[in-house]
């Protein structure tokens, strides 16, 4: 029988926050598993939950201009670019994504007006993308938007706080 405190569907809150129950579930793993690697698995964990709440906020902004935390990804690499354009292989280098889902991507920026495709000058055998200025003024139009919503996310963190998390997770990458 399920106690009354707890509503099937939604975890308990242990902590008072979204984490709580997957934090748990790590716990229980470790007794259950001599030599479970707790704090790796705890950050691993972490991280993605963060990732998947970050592109969750995202998408809810998003949605009115019609685009997604991947399609905005691919478009705020190349409006960083110097010159606003890039090649499918670096957008998926930059973006993390596999280079089908880049052409998948890119394809729907394209029939939205928001890059242009087109061979490179230097080897016809290269295509470059550029952002338009559709495109252009769509990112300045959202990205207010899009830093409320990362405030909301990581406003609990002083600015020391955040440079030293971001530092530590780009340890983890070099």
């Amino acid at each position: 029988m399920i106690s009354d405190d707890h509503n099937p569907g939604m975890p308990p809150d242990l902590h008072g926050d979204s984490f709580s129950e997957v934090e748990h579930r790590i716990e229980v793993t470790r007794r259950r598993l001599p030599g479970y690697p707790l704090d790796h698995v705890r950050l691993a964990r972490l991280i993605t939950h963060i990732q998947k709440l970050q592109t969750e906020l995202c998408n809810e902004v998003l949605k009115p201009f019609e685009l997604n935390f991947v399609t905005y990804t691919a478009l705020m690499m190349m409006y960083g670019s110097e010159d606003q354009t890039s090649t499918p292989s670096e957008l998926s280098s930059a973006t993390g994504e596999k280079p089908t889902n880049v052409t998948r991507i890119c394809d729907e920026l394209l029939r939205k007006g928001l890059i242009e495709r087109y061979p490179s000058t230097s080897d016809r055998r290269r295509v470059v993308l550029r952002l338009t200025a559709q495109g252009e003024r769509l990112v300045e139009q959202y990205q207010p938007k899009i830093w409320e919503a990362m405030d909301q996310l990581y406003s609990k963190l002083s600015k020391a706080e955040l440079q030293q998390v971001t530092s530590l997770l780009r340890r983890t990458l070099a």
